[in-house]
């Protein structure tokens, strides 16, 4: 009898261990695809769909970079009180400062509070960020960045832009070694990086 109980004790714990690693699976997988989808859109400039894609993701798994995903395309929408929203959520995450979305977080939170006329506060957000990439990532627009923050005088159109090359190209050489281990953040990678830390 007893050894009965221990046999259905023990199938029902496998049962239980089946069922949470298939609800996680899940869960990842829904979390993935929202994101490809969102960057799509994005890329696109659907932001109103990208935002609910990325949204949908964050619902799935509640990490950082859909929250600055979310943030982005609220930018872009001119939604600068939602853009506000999620960036705050973002960086009151645990995983904020260890995860790949850090550049996102504070470059796009330099570029709400400029455009809400809160210019010294943006421009003290700008420094912070340009400091951060430059130890992290080269950029070939770094030196125009630290110059508007030296400067005090920002042209909004041109940050924007430079802000997202930048950024896009920090995360996409993090996601190529954090999915191979190649490229530049690969100690043994020709690429010029030399293994460096993909966190600021």
């Amino acid at each position: 009898m007893q050894s009965m109980r221990q046999a259905l004790y023990a199938g029902c714990v496998i049962a239980i261990l089946f069922l949470t690693s298939c609800a996680t699976s899940n869960t990842n997988m829904a979390y993935s695809r929202y994101v490809f989808e969102g960057k799509r859109d994005w890329q696109a400039k659907d932001y109103t769909q990208a935002r609910a894609d990325f949204l949908k993701a964050y619902e799935a798994e509640k990490r950082v970079a859909p929250l600055a995903w979310a943030a982005t395309t609220s930018y872009w929408l001119n939604d600068l009180v939602s853009a506000e929203r999620y960036l705050k959520e973002a960086e009151a995450n645990p995983e904020f400062k260890k995860g790949f979305s850090y550049f996102r977080v504070m470059g796009y939170k330099a570029l709400v509070l400029i455009k809400q006329g809160k210019k010294s506060e943006g421009l003290a957000v700008l420094k912070t960020y340009a400091d951060g990439y430059g130890h992290v990532f080269p950029s070939s627009n770094l030196a125009r960045i630290e110059f508007m923050v030296k400067k005090g005088d920002v042209d909004l159109s041109r940050l924007e832009i430079m802000l997202e090359d930048d950024v896009w190209e920090y995360e996409q050489a993090v996601e190529q070694f954090e999915n191979g281990r190649t490229g530049y953040f690969d100690k043994g990678s020709n690429s010029g990086g030399g293994g460096g830390t993909t966190s600021p």
